[in-house]
């Protein structure tokens, strides 16, 4: 049995594997660059990249670790917010009508303008960027959470009601439960959003992370590295998303979702 799952992810991770290997191997070659008139100084290819990452490995785990370090604070907060708001509004019903829409509305702020707003209040350190990440993380979880906790099936309180089932037995055994998904569906949009959010603020006000690393690259034309930068932000939202995606699996494999997914 444990083989027949092993071989099944195997098999789920080929495709992807060799369609990296073939997209890799077109752009080594000169593919790209030929189809659509590329040139080496805008556009690095592989064994260049891999050079620079080789050779400037240090201080790439270095911005890596902080720009993570920023990313998951933001998460961290953003999410916790967007959670608690969820269940505010769940609880209620008259304030729905008025805070739903502002919380929805934060979802379309430019984070480009936004960016440049949020270290002229706070500063070039830490906290400016966790606070454009949050802006950008509560929105997500808010919505999906309250999604969640409000779209119960009535029946199914009413059954646990007539069982004598307390409010917080109804809260906690029914409600959360039934909108797990909907908060893992939240999560796994944040950690997108938190990386480009910090990224991104790292551009206008920052002394460390991938995105003042980039910045750099590109302003001095260093393309091998520019681009390991952007490969590491990558890895670094796979990785991430994978591990949110593995917790999810674990915490509701009863949901259809998550049926015939192997660990």
């Amino acid at each position: 049995m444990k083989h027949s799952m092993v071989a099944q992810r195997a098999a789920k991770m080929l495709p992807p594997i060799l369609l990296a290997v073939l997209v890799v191997g077109l752009w080594q070659s000169g593919v790209f660059h030929r189809i659509f008139s590329l040139q080496e100084f805008t556009v690095a290819y592989p064994d260049a990249i891999a050079r620079a990452i080789g050779a400037e490995a240090e201080d790439l785990v270095r911005h890596m670790g902080y720009t993570f370090l920023e990313a998951a604070i933001g998460f961290a907060a953003g999410s916790s917010l967007g959670f608690i708001a969820a269940f505010i509004l769940s609880e209620i019903p008259w304030a729905r009508r008025g805070i739903l829409p502002v919380i929805s509305g934060l979802a379309a702020m430019p984070i480009i303008a936004l960016a440049p707003l949020m270290a002229l209040y706070f500063g070039l350190g830490i906290m400016s960027k966790v606070a454009v990440i949050v802006i950008m993380t509560f929105p997500p979880m808010a919505v999906t959470t309250f999604k969640g906790l409000t779209s119960v099936d009535p029946d199914l309180e009413d059954l646990m009601v007539s069982y004598a089932a307390g409010t917080k037995d109804v809260l906690f055994r029914l409600r959360l439960v039934w909108a797990l998904p909907y908060i893992f569906t939240g999560l796994k949009l944040n950690v997108t959003l938190s990386l480009i959010g910090a990224i991104i603020a790292e551009f206008f006000a920052a002394r460390s992370g991938l995105g003042f690393r980039m910045s750099y690259a590109l302003d001095t034309f260093d393309m091998p590295v520019a681009w390991a930068t952007m490969g590491l932000a990558a890895l670094l939202g796979v990785a991430w998303y994978q591990l949110v995606a593995y917790v999810e699996r674990r915490s509701i494999p009863w949901h259809v979702s998550m049926r015939g997914q192997a660990d």
